[in-house]
């Protein structure tokens, strides 16, 4: 059925999907290279959690962890802390939606850490799922924009120059995205959420363009259907049986994705599902590189 929504058939495009972290994507069997900082904004809760508790097993030697909600950033902390005891960790509040606020949390990553491996941009927005335009509220429609969207702009326009400037850094910058990207249709077809996470999406490849040739590595990544506390606010009900993904599922891609830079880098510009069995994906490389796949594209 949701083949029909718009997603294209991204749920096989591999034959193998995972619901959590299996053997090929296990942070605890990864070693990442010494220093190796990670800043992960949108970290209080459910995926971004997952995100740095995953890098904490990979043995990352700093996370900075940021969102609204500081609460539930000393939660994750404590968390990581548990994990690996050795870990710097800093709580940076920061309002995605705020340019003077990521500039800040850029300022304060430079300042006080002086190099920065990869960035993950977790913050999101869904509100309620809404079916028809003229339901829908203007000021929920412009907050979608305004995290998904205009947050992730923010994050590459403070961030970027530290990954670049980080000397042998793993310059990566990952937005957890969605294949509500591609819904055009059908139960969950929320516009506000769904177009808000295209734009995003068609960002990241302008990231990708912009700066692959500095040596920088632009992914954007479904996190796969987890029932993360924005999930089960917004998602109706007949839909919340279908989210069984792990939270760390998309954490442990992402440490996949960047634990040896020049590894995969042809993946970048791209939009991956942690689903996806990364061997398999692998093994489509030919197919991803030459036809240029897994990309936002008008079909002629």
């Amino acid at each position: 059925m949701a083949a029909n929504w718009g997603t294209q058939g991204t749920g096989d495009f591999v034959p193998t999907s995972h619901a959590t972290p299996y053997a090929a994507t296990d942070p605890k069997t990864t070693a990442l290279p010494a220093p190796f900082t990670v800043c992960i904004v949108g970290a209080s809760r459910g995926i971004g959690a997952g995100i740095a508790t995953s890098y904490a097993k990979a043995g990352a030697s700093c996370l900075i962890l940021s969102s609204r909600r500081v609460s539930g950033l000393e939660e994750t902390a404590a968390a990581c802390r548990a994990i690996n005891p050795d870990i710097r960790i800093a709580v940076i509040p920061c309002d995605i939606t705020s340019a003077e606020s990521v500039a800040s949390l850029a300022k304060e990553v430079r300042e006080q850490y002086g190099r920065l491996d990869v960035v993950a941009v977790n913050s999101g927005y869904s509100g309620p799922v809404v079916l028809t335009m003229t339901d829908t509220d203007p000021d929920t429609f412009s907050n979608a924009i305004n995290v998904n969207y205009t947050g992730t702009f923010l994050c590459a326009k403070y961030l970027i120059s530290l990954l670049l400037e980080t000397e042998g850094g793993a310059k990566a910058f990952i937005g957890v995205s969605s294949f509500a990207s591609l819904i055009v249709r059908g139960p969950i077809a929320n516009a506000q959420y769904c177009v808000s996470k295209a734009a995003q999406l068609k960002l990241l490849e302008h990231v990708h363009e912009q700066y692959h040739g500095q040596g920088l590595a632009t992914y954007a990544v479904h996190p796969g259907a987890v029932s993360s506390e924005m999930a089960e606010e917004t998602a109706p009900d007949a839909f919340k049986p279908y989210l069984t993904d792990s939270p760390e599922l998309c954490g442990a891609f992402c440490v996949w994705l960047t634990k040896e830079k020049t590894r995969v880098e042809w993946l970048s510009g791209r939009l991956l599902s942690a689903k996806w069995d990364v061997e398999e994906l692998e093994g489509r490389k030919r197919d991803i590189v030459d036809g240029d796949l897994l990309k936002m594209k008008l079909s002629l």
